[in-house]
């Protein structure tokens, strides 16, 4: 009997808001100066681990509601240092990371007097298409099926749909099997997501990395949004996507 996976699931959360708003009368930036999308890769042989981990730090520190830990803070290390141990200890389990400076970024959707203009849910979606495709450039799927999971609940069934459409037309990325928006409150992968992507912000803004973070896999995508890694993932992993070539 085989033992591998036969499930991956991608779990998205974002740090920063996806909008450029300008002070009329100082010029000031009124919205985060630093956007970062943070992806947790656990594949269903490792929920276990990762459930068995966050009710017994929920247990330990009281915590039983919507967890928001400064990263700063000792008790930011207590949550996301064991899943880096995991990490290291050869379970599948992975995270990736990019991030924008918005005042450099020369990119679409973001700023006015752009070729394409301001739109947060399109300029998310190309940090969401960013951010697959420096994943999967390191860390394949190991199975044939994974969903992503994103912490979004105010997406509308039009908004999945298009956003399924785009994801499926890039080669580098394998096209979700299902994509789902989720509450975090209630599914606990979003919880850890979220603390990376929060943890990442303060270091694109030009301060340390916490240790706990380390076994993520980051990238600034200011000024570049082409990953060069341009393999096919389709021959690397096995899963079919819309445009794939025809099989040898």
């Amino acid at each position: 009997m085989s033992n591998l996976p036969k499930h991956d699931y991608i779990f998205v959360d974002e740090s920063g808001d996806a909008g450029y708003a300008l002070d009329p009368a100082t010029g000031e930036l009124l919205s985060s100066s630093y956007y970062t999308l943070a992806s947790l890769h656990i594949c269903d042989d490792c929920f276990r681990d990762i459930n068995r981990h966050v009710a017994s730090f929920r247990y330990y520190t009281a915590m039983n509601s919507n967890l928001k830990l400064p990263p700063e803070k000792d008790v930011f290390r207590r949550l996301l240092e064991p899943i880096s141990e995991l990490a290291a200890s050869g379970k599948n389990i992975w995270a990736s990371v990019v991030h924008v400076d918005k005042q450099n970024y020369t990119g679409s959707y973001l700023k006015p007097g752009g070729t394409r203009s301001p739109d947060p849910t399109r300029f998310r979606n190309r940090m969401l298409r960013c951010l697959l495709e420096h994943h999967f450039s390191s860390y394949p799927l190991r199975s044939q099926h994974y969903d992503l999971v994103i912490d979004r609940i105010e997406m509308t069934k039009a908004e999945v749909d298009n956003l399924h459409a785009y994801l499926a037309g890039n080669y580098n990325v394998p096209t979700p099997t299902h994509i789902t928006h989720a509450a975090s409150i209630y599914v606990e992968p979003l919880q850890l997501v979220h603390h990376i992507a929060a943890g990442f912000k303060d270091v694109a803004a030009g301060q340390g990395l916490p240790e706990s973070l380390r076994f993520v896999s980051a990238r600034d995508v200011t000024t570049n949004q082409v990953v060069i890694f341009k393999k096919c993932l389709w021959a690397r992993t096995g899963l079919r996507i819309i445009g794939d070539p025809p099989s040898p």
